[in-house]
């Protein structure tokens, strides 16, 4: 039986991932034209909704956890499309996009929520920028030996005893470091969703969401089209 790889395993689950989107999506567009929706619907609908959302970054996180090598795959998915990869921000949504979709999605925002959501705003940007700077540096630390790997696995490079064990910790080093930074940047992104979220009443956070999945189902689509035509 063959043995079937981390990144592999978390492609699969993604597929099936997907298509719940699908649904969900479909739900929410729904109950956001549904004019006799009650509040119970609305609420439920939105815990479902983020449940399955936070589903996708546990089930994330423990494939990169048991990842080794494979966990490069995770910062340029090949389970996303070329067109997808396109908006990739540390192997996801940048946390600030949410911001760009509640200006085009929800237009009855009080002055109150308005000063609450660009107090979040500020401060994911702050962090957006922190960890970017951390992880650029987290690259040129070790000498990129991201580049090599590639070559490491199909045996081009012949190195000494003491160098093979020095690029082995390097490697070492660099995916526990890529995989801290990568689940502190899934993080980021939940808990903003999250706070934003908690800003707004069920009805808008029912038309944020709808905006945010349909956004994303568009680019999947999209980048599925040119493949096909490639």
């Amino acid at each position: 039986m063959p043995i079937t790889s981390s990144s592999e395993t978390f492609a699969s689950f993604f597929n099936d991932w997907l298509l719940r989107h699908r649904q969900f999506v479909q739900e929410l567009a729904h109950l956001a034209d549904e004019t006799t929706r009650t509040p119970v619907e609305e609420e439920s609908l939105l815990s479902n909704f983020l449940s399955h959302c936070l589903q996708y970054y546990e089930e994330k996180s423990l494939a990169m956890s048991v990842a080794g090598d494979d966990v490069y795959d995770f910062f340029s998915p090949p389970w996303l499309s070329s067109y997808e990869k396109l908006i990739l921000w540390i192997g996801g949504f940048k946390p600030g996009m949410v911001f760009k979709l509640i200006t085009t999605s929800v237009n009855d925002l009080t002055s109150h929520q308005i000063d609450q959501l660009e107090s979040i705003r500020s401060e994911t940007k702050r962090r957006e920028r922190d960890f970017m700077r951390r992880f650029a540096l987290l690259q040129q630390s070790v000498g990129d030996p991201l580049l090599m790997v590639p070559f490491r696995r199909i045996g081009v490079l012949s190195l000494g005893e003491g160098e093979q064990s020095q690029m082995e910790e390097a490697m070492d080093v660099l995916k526990a470091e890529m995989i801290t930074a990568m689940k502190n940047a899934d993080q980021l992104r939940c808990v903003t969703v999250r706070k934003v979220v908690e800003v707004l009443n069920p009805r808008q956070a029912i038309k944020l969401l709808r905006a945010a999945g349909e956004f994303y189902l568009r680019l999947r689509d999209l980048g599925e089209q040119i493949e096909t035509v490639r």
